[in-house]
């Protein structure tokens, strides 16, 4: 008797997780360079059971449907809005499946796609986070930071003059699932033994920047898209619960007759 509430009990779970995570995506609505979430969901493989019938000959084996199961979440490492702010310290990487390795003030090695930087009291490049580009990166005493090319490289000028100079290169990775990375807040991903080992990413080619200057990403949450999603898991949960309080009855009925 319990097989027939699986499916509406396991939809209404399902439910449940995706209105979750939606207010979770839609929380994250102005931060800049989140990314927003996805729940993945799967049929449960039906289980066999023999019907006998008053009266009649034994049905079965009759496959029996069991619901939904959630199989993971995704993460949609697509580029959000982009504001140009012109300044040389916003940077944002270009391509989807590409991060930059940091030191977290821990020693942790994280990565990130997107940030502000800035200077620690020793010149060198930090994220607002307090997180450090690998390798360091020092902007020299006496020069400022000019820009950072589309492939990556650090250049500098001396205030007035109109010469740059480059002072080293940021370095890239890709990883073979970076849907397996752990979010771990402030735009930062830890690597996992589900994302894969880290490798190393190709300098930008002529139309495929790695690196775009000057530039901020906002949150990639498509308010429209959220919004209808929001409403079709709330009438699938409303009609799992209309589905259990029409099994109530039905089994109450059932009772009282054999009674």
């Amino acid at each position: 008797m319990e097989a027939l509430y699986f499916p509406a009990v396991s939809g209404a779970r399902a439910q449940q997780v995706r209105l979750d995570t939606i207010a979770h995506n839609l929380a994250n609505l102005e931060t800049d360079g989140f990314k927003a979430v996805r729940a993945e969901f799967a049929a449960i493989p039906p289980q066999e059971y023999v019907v006998a019938r008053a009266g009649a000959a034994v049905l079965g084996p009759v496959g029996v449907g069991t619901g939904v199961e959630l199989v993971g979440t995704t993460r949609q490492f697509t580029l959000g809005p982009i504001e140009v702010t012109g300044d040389p310290y916003d940077l944002v990487l270009a391509r989807p499946d590409t991060f930059l390795p940091v030191q977290l003030p821990d020693g942790t090695i994280a990565y990130r796609r997107s940030g502000r930087l800035g200077l620690d009291g020793e010149g060198r490049l930090v994220f607002e986070d307090g997180s450090m580009p690998l390798p360091p990166l020092v902007v020299p005493a006496g020069t400022q930071l000019d820009q950072i090319a589309p492939d990556g490289t650090v250049l500098v000028r001396a205030p007035g003059s109109g010469d740059t100079q480059p002072v080293g290169r940021l370095e890239f990775v890709r990883f073979p699932n970076p849907q397996g990375l752990l979010a771990a807040g402030q735009g930062r991903w830890l690597a996992t033994d589900a994302a894969g080992q880290p490798e190393p990413a190709g300098a930008g080619e002529a139309n495929s920047p790695l690196v775009m200057n000057g530039v901020r990403e906002h949150s990639n949450v498509d308010l429209v898209d959220q919004m209808t999603q929001l409403i079709m898991a709330q009438r699938a949960y409303t009609a799992n619960l209309r589905a259990l309080q029409t099994l109530d009855e039905l089994v109450e009925i059932a009772t009282r007759l054999r009674q």
